[in-house]
């Protein structure tokens, strides 16, 4: 019976970590942050056609550009990573992502002052071509790395796993630097699950607001 007082209560095993707990977060903030990752996934995508054609052609003014826009996607995407982290830990109670993303945080600097350092011997036959390019297979598995820890969040978003198994694929893909260019483009899909997510938790604030 409905009214039964002696009926076990009927409550969920597991509570949703739902919007009412994501403190200090509004929708316009996460709406700014999706679109953020929007462009970061664009940017790649322009950055990438541009170091083609700077390649192709050996202009200079081409080549610093490519290294300016490069250097921007890198700031703009480890703060992406430091948003998703506080966003994940207010709405899933995620755990262990700190150290996945501090470290892609630092390893993604540093491979760009050792770029800025290195100049073209980082892509010339020598021991500074393969440092540069050991970094980015320390990259690539912190990369995969933080893939799994995605992958490990409880009750995330369908759209929030699609990107860990994005990063997962990517990481392993840019480890293995034969495949890093290929690798490049589940990095970019990432991008787009990342707005997604953001999306996602703007439309839950707005429809609890």
């Amino acid at each position: 019976m409905d009214e039964n007082p002696y009926a076990a209560p009927q409550v969920d095993l597991v509570e949703d970590a739902g919007p009412r707990q994501m403190n200090g977060w509004t929708a316009g903030h996460l709406r700014l942050l999706a679109w953020l990752s929007l462009v970061c996934a664009l940017g790649t995508l322009i950055l990438l056609g541009v170091a083609v054609a700077a390649g192709a052609t050996e202009d200079q003014q081409l080549i610093r550009l490519t290294d300016w826009f490069g250097v921007a996607l890198t700031l703009l995407g480890c703060y992406l990573l430091i948003r998703l982290k506080l966003f994940a830990e207010a709405r899933f109670g995620a755990e262990h992502l700190a150290r996945p993303i501090w470290a892609l945080v630092l390893f993604s600097l540093l491979i760009e002052v050792v770029d800025f350092v290195l100049g073209d011997a980082a892509t010339e036959p020598g021991w500074p071509m393969l440092f540069y390019f050991g970094l980015i297979a320390v990259l690539g598995a912190i990369t995969a790395w933080y893939g799994v820890r995605l992958l490990k969040v409880q009750n995330a978003y369908p759209v929030f796993r699609v990107m860990g198994w994005l990063d997962l694929v990517g990481g392993i893909m840019m480890a293995t630097i034969v495949l890093m260019l290929i690798g490049v483009l589940p990095l970019i899909a990432a991008n787009v699950a990342l707005m997604l997510v953001f999306f996602r938790g703007a439309k839950e604030l707005r429809d609890a607001g």
